[in-house]
């Protein structure tokens, strides 16, 4: 999603603040849940990509086999094949989220409201690999109860009290998976910034005589934080963001400028990790 979408966004919520009307708070925390998804996937390929390059970049200083070149392209695959189901999880959220959006603007027709319980059906299918221990689970049960009375249209109140559970953590889920992004592409970067290290700046260095600028160039991103390590702990704040929106939700309450104020964050994260993909 490119920053004008968001600033839409945020905009249509604006609009929607101003009324007076209960179930608006429903109708903000679909928004900003459509958008949330949408930067989400945005980063689940980032990721991928950046995974990839790691692994193009590690191969030539790996042992030269059949076993090796099998072993990290399997590898590899399987992180694509994560994503991919991540990404058809993350399109039943916001599925979701547009079905309760529009339950919240008056379409309370029966057709409407059984659209968004078939939706939260769908996302008690976890995607591969992504499952909630049994702990979180059991901490994210019983919010029902946290369903105010009488700060939402009747329809509303019934979704939200049967979905407060599925919805939490299918949230919940899209945080394991940075989770998952993060812990991988640590691990990754780690062993390619290391490769780099020794011959681009321990060798020139140990070696005597005047460092390049390129020299110069490759210390310095040695020892900045990683961009797209950064934008994955950007993208965890906006999910915490979103967790404690749809709480807040069922509560009759709700503030959206957290989430979106971390959504664009996260956007203009991309857009600089890509300038510089671009750049090189």
């Amino acid at each position: 999603m490119k920053i004008t979408n968001l600033i839409v966004a945020a905009g249509v919520i604006g609009i929607v603040a101003c009324s007076t009307v209960p179930v608006d708070r429903a109708i903000n925390v679909s928004v900003a849940g459509k958008a949330y998804v949408d930067t989400l996937k945005k980063v689940n390929e980032l990721a991928l990509d950046t995974s990839i390059e790691f692994t193009a970049n590690l191969l030539p200083s790996l042992p030269r086999n059949k076993e090796t070149l099998k072993e990290q392209t399997e590898e590899i695959g399987k992180r694509s094949e994560l994503i991919g189901s991540a990404n058809e999880y993350l399109d039943r959220l916001a599925n979701y989220f547009t079905e309760l959006e529009a339950l919240s603007r008056g379409d309370q027709s029966e057709a409407t409201a059984k659209a968004v319980g078939q939706l939260a059906d769908s996302l008690k299918a976890e995607p591969m690999e992504l499952s909630l221990s049994a702990e979180k689970k059991k901490a994210l049960t019983g919010l029902a109860g946290f369903v105010a009375k009488q700060f939402h249209a009747a329809a509303v109140e019934k979704a939200l009290i049967r979905d407060a559970d599925v919805v939490a953590q299918a949230l919940a889920i899209s945080e394991n998976m940075l989770d998952e992004e993060i812990r991988w592409i640590m691990v990754r970067e780690t062993a390619d910034r290391r490769k780099k290290y020794i011959e681009n700046i321990e060798k020139p260095f140990i070696a005597g005589g005047p460092l390049s600028s390129e020299w110069k160039k490759a210390w310095s991103a040695e020892v900045r934080t990683p961009p797209v390590a950064a934008l994955l702990v950007e993208a965890k704040t906006a999910s915490a963001d979103l967790q404690k929106a749809w709480i807040n939700v069922l509560r009759g309450q709700y503030s959206y400028s957290e989430i979106l104020a971390s959504l664009r964050n996260v956007q203009a994260g991309i857009d600089a990790v890509t300038a510089l993909k671009n750049a090189n």
